[in-house]
């Protein structure tokens, strides 16, 4: 099974356990909490990957566990528990800011944007043309933003050398996600 078919599946599930369907509108916000938060539960780490040991991403940002940058330092080190907080208040900071922010686009183009939020930050998805495209309702449009974050600390991350390439995979996939139901 696929990433995309794995994230679909747990969607669906996480929605069918609130007695409602993928294709439903108008989902109840804890519902559509749950269910973006099931995809992330799916998408991120895969993505992310996780470490027990401070590192500095690609981009030279201090990080632990599963892309928590918050605070981290060189030498830190974090259990297994601790990680599992920090990816739970994290994604969850990642949903407020979809279910806040995003506008009327599908739940899981919303599930994409939050992981492009949790992955690059706040202030870069806030004043982005993919989130103002989302807030218009072109969803097309929105997924076709993913593939211009293909960057990191001013390398292109399509260019082997530059050895960041599971950036555009993560890019790939965030705009599949976000086509699903076009």
């Amino acid at each position: 099974m696929t990433l995309l078919q794995r994230i679909i599946t747990a969607v669906t599930l996480s929605l069918a356990a609130a007695g409602f369907t993928v294709n439903q509108i108008g989902l109840p916000a804890p519902v559509e909490r749950a269910a973006i938060f099931a995809g992330l539960l799916v998408l991120t780490p895969e993505m992310e990957g996780t470490r027990f040991k401070a590192y500095p991403d690609t981009g030279g940002v201090w990080t632990i566990c599963t892309g928590h940058t918050g605070g981290v330092r060189r030498g830190d080190q974090a259990t297994e528990p601790e990680c599992a907080a920090y990816l739970q208040s994290d994604l969850g900071e990642s949903v407020d800011f979809v279910q806040e922010r995003a506008g009327p686009v599908g739940l899981f183009c919303k599930i994409a944007i939050a992981d492009m939020h949790y992955n690059v930050g706040h202030g870069a998805v806030a004043k982005s043309t993919l989130l103002r495209r989302a807030n218009a309702g072109d969803q097309l449009g929105t997924a076709e933003q993913f593939g211009r974050w293909v960057y990191v600390g001013g390398k292109d991350c399509r260019i082997a050398a530059n050895d960041c390439g599971g950036i555009v995979v993560r890019r790939s996939i965030q705009r599949e996600l976000c086509r699903v139901g076009l």
